[in-house]
């Protein structure tokens, strides 16, 4: 990674994505591997606002972000 990319990234940043199904926000707090058939599948992990558990597909963020989208 060059010096320029690397100033790019903010690891301290928090990030939230409005879950509809929830009619929460979800903040991202991390990331696993699940065993399912003897095939890993990757599950974003995430905290509602009660500090409940939430575990995501990749794929459903694209979705969510299709569908709601949200002005910055």
């Amino acid at each position: 990674m060059t010096p320029d990319k690397k100033a790019l990234l903010d690891k301290e940043c928090t990030a939230s994505i409005f879950i509809p199904e929830l009619n929460d926000y979800v903040e991202i707090v991390g990331g696993k591997c699940e065993q399912i058939d003897g095939k890993q599948y990757l599950r974003i992990i995430c905290e509602d606002s009660k500090g409940n558990e939430v575990c995501l597909n990749p794929s459903d963020l694209e979705l969510y972000f299709k569908r709601f989208i949200v002005p910055f």
